[in-house]
């Protein structure tokens, strides 16, 4: 192998590296992000309870206030009823009055009803609000194991980071280009051995998307020192890997 592949070999080997510390930090805030969704969640489903009490509460109050109007229009009756003057006033009379507590007592029903909405209502968002603070807590904790990862991979990262810079200056801005390219398209993966897939015959395949590779491009690989892209996922070709790095 020739020092142009040996060199991206370095890189890849050190951005495998630099991506594998990077992912660590990387999965503890994917788990911070996902709590900030759970708690986002909790926080909306706290909002239309509250939301739906006031709706249940102002309804309660609402039919209060019309049972009390009621229970006042009852009183005026039995007064009326006491100074009835004749049989007919009188019955006319205890008819609406009889009328009217059986209202009274329907009201007084749905009363109790909405209020024990509301009390159902308020439990349940008692019981949000103890899981958000359950969650805010656990936020918490996540937060500060992010803060602990970063603190101690730091000199890793800083030494990874200034080893990338300087096998990145070793293959050349073109070759460099297109690595890059190929670590885009595949995860940090730029590079893949090829594989002979018959003794007989003269076939070979990217390993890395498993499809046929030219046979011109075998031929530079083990004539040239110079990068050859698979023509299907345009990973960087390599016939081996020398000791050490992973492809």
């Amino acid at each position: 192998m020739g020092a142009t592949l040996d060199a991206l070999f370095r890189l890849q080997k050190i951005e495998n590296q630099l991506r594998s510390v990077r992912g660590q930090i990387e999965s503890k805030n994917r788990r911070v992000t996902a709590q900030l969704r759970r708690i986002n969640t909790l926080e909306q489903q706290l909002e239309e309870n509250r939301q739906t009490i006031a709706r249940a509460q102002a309804d309660a109050n609402n039919l209060e206030l019309q049972r009390k109007t009621h229970e006042a229009h009852i009183t005026k009756l039995r007064e009326a009823l006491n100074q009835a003057k004749s049989n007919k006033e009188y019955a006319a009379i205890l008819t609406q009055l009889n009328t009217d507590k059986a209202d009274a007592l329907k009201l007084e029903d749905r009363v109790l009803a909405g209020l024990a909405k509301v009390d159902e209502l308020k439990k349940k968002a008692d019981e949000i609000q103890a899981q958000l603070e359950k969650e805010s807590a656990r936020l918490a904790e996540l937060k500060k194991d992010v803060a602990d990862q970063e603190a101690q991979l730091a000199d890793e990262l800083k030494s990874l980071e200034a080893q990338r810079e300087q096998a990145a200056e070793a293959v050349g801005p073109e070759n460099l280009h297109a690595f890059e390219r190929a670590c885009e398209r595949h995860e940090g993966e730029a590079m893949s051995a090829v594989e002979r897939v018959h003794p007989r015959r003269a076939e070979y395949i990217c390993t890395g998307c498993h499809m046929s590779v030219p046979l011109e491009r075998i031929n530079a690989l083990q004539t040239r020192d110079e990068v050859q892209l698979c023509p299907n996922c345009l990973r960087i070709l390599c016939l081996d890997a020398p000791s050490g790095a992973t492809v």
